[in-house]
């Protein structure tokens, strides 16, 4: 008779109350106990910024997609552990902890809503008005940390690192708060036309100039991220649905010529219009 399996004991039992308290020893663990995980102590701020980048796309993902249960609860948390994986590497060079930043993101939020969780009267109502004080405040923090306002600028602290289209979308916004705003969309709509001719013109010049018509394409670029700003929309969102419709219409295509024993190469042009304009009444 065979002798029974011993069930294995885990190497790690937290006996944390709070969940938050137990995924902060569980990434300690890891990181600093003698049978934790290789790659997690090899990693720094700087190996981690990616990952981060990343689980917040997913994130934004899954909600586009509408999956705002279980589907969006599994996301956040991927982007938490990244959060608690930075403030346990800062922990161990004793800079800061979950803590601090718990606390520092609290002092912001009260500091920035003086009239709701603050001493002043709550006064202010509509969104613009809470717009007005919150940029207030955040100038009085620029001061504070030494920016004085015949030095600063309404692009000061404008990340470098955002994706160009949200960055783009964030400068033309600082600019039309210092009044420096297109009075009306035909105007707009005028100027990216002009743009769109000034594109066309370095394409058929007789010797077309690689940097020229890259500058001229990313002046029109600029322009169509502000047109979607004036109207409260979100390029980077738009492109992102416009990115998801265009795979949904490509691969209904894809599958449709298949049953017909086609590839995409295979099919003419008729067919694959044909197909991409049946993909787009399948969506309405």
């Amino acid at each position: 008779m065979s002798k029974p399996t011993e069930k294995k004991q885990p190497a790690f039992s937290s006996s944390a109350a709070r969940p938050i308290d137990r995924l902060l020893e569980i990434m300690a663990h890891l990181r600093t106990h003698d049978d934790g995980c290789a790659w997690t102590k090899a990693q720094t701020h700087k190996s981690l910024a990616p990952y981060l980048i990343e689980e917040a796309y997913e994130t934004a993902d899954i909600v586009d997609q509408g999956k705002v249960d279980r589907e969006l609860r599994d996301e956040l948390g991927d982007v938490l552990l990244q959060i608690v994986f930075h403030a346990e590497i800062a922990r161990e060079r004793g800079s800061f902890t979950f803590d601090d930043i718990a606390t520092a993101i609290s002092e912001k939020l009260e500091r920035r809503y003086p009239t709701i969780l603050g001493s002043e009267p709550n006064t202010l109502k509509t969104p613009e008005e809470i717009d007005r004080r919150w940029e207030e405040i955040k100038a009085e923090e620029r001061r504070q940390k030494g920016i004085e306002p015949a030095s600063a600028s309404a692009m000061d602290e404008i990340s470098q690192a955002l994706p160009a289209l949200m960055r783009a979308s964030k400068l033309k916004g600082r600019a039309a708060k210092t009044g420096w705003e297109w009075p009306d969309v035909s105007m707009m709509l005028d100027k990216m036309t002009e743009e769109i001719e000034e594109l066309r013109a370095e394409i058929n010049a007789p010797k077309p100039d690689t940097a020229r018509i890259s500058a001229e394409f990313g002046d029109l670029l600029f322009m169509m991220v502000n047109f979607a700003r004036w109207h409260n929309l979100d390029a980077e969102d738009s492109l992102r649905e416009t990115n998801n419709r265009f795979e949904r219409r490509f691969r209904h295509m894809e599958q449709s010529l298949r049953k017909r024993g086609k590839e995409i190469r295979d099919a003419t042009r008729e067919e694959r219009r044909a197909l991409w304009n049946e993909a787009k009444e399948r969506e309405k």
